[in-house]
């Protein structure tokens, strides 16, 4: 018998807990604020991460004519941009961005290096850095290739005081606008 009250006991425990655990329900309202007086401002928080502030970007500057030179027995062109931003501390520190407008059918923009193929011709896209100046180059890989003189490009600098871990390669333009705050 003793042994029955108790599982009589336990059953009741049992059923009481399940019959708490549904009374649960959504959260209600918050309640209206109360009365007294507002405590005194909290000290300022620490200094957040450098932003976009310092990054710098230029207008598309068209290619226009392209200049030629034989560089390891292969004829290249190139063309080379005022780029006044780009300093010895953005050459040691800093980071570069360029991308391209080309005039191909989905006048998509692409971040360089890049490789441009059509039927029969096939193209690389690359760029050098100098002290002002971006040069931008046009190596043909199948194929004799003119580059266009419709191309545009834009470049963007973030001096080496921003404190931003993230690769950088592949960055589409799109995410380089939202990223730096870039207008079209």
């Amino acid at each position: 018998m003793n042994a029955m009250k108790k599982q009589f006991t336990l059953a009741i425990l049992l059923i009481g807990l399940v019959f708490m655990q549904g009374c649960k329900g959504p959260e209600g309202p918050a309640g209206p604020a109360g009365e007294g007086t507002p405590g005194a401002t909290g000290p300022a928080g620490p200094t957040g991460p450098a932003g976009s502030a310092n990054v710098f970007y230029s207008s598309w500057a068209a290619a226009g004519t392209w200049s030629k030179t034989t560089y390891n027995s292969l004829l290249r062109s190139y063309i080379d941009i005022a780029a006044p931003r780009i300093t010895q501390d953005v050459l040691d520190k800093g980071l570069v961005l360029v991308y391209a407008k080309v005039n191909t059918s989905d006048n998509y923009v692409r971040q360089l290096p890049v490789t441009l193929k059509s039927q029969f011709t096939e193209e690389y896209i690359d760029y050098t850095l100098q002290i002002n100046t971006l040069r931008i180059w046009s190596t043909p890989i199948a194929a004799t290739v003119e580059p266009s003189t419709a191309y545009q490009f834009r470049y963007i600098v973030v001096p080496g005081g921003q404190a931003i871990r993230m690769n950088y390669e592949g960055l589409t333009y799109e995410e380089a606008k939202v990223l730096f705050n870039i207008k079209d």
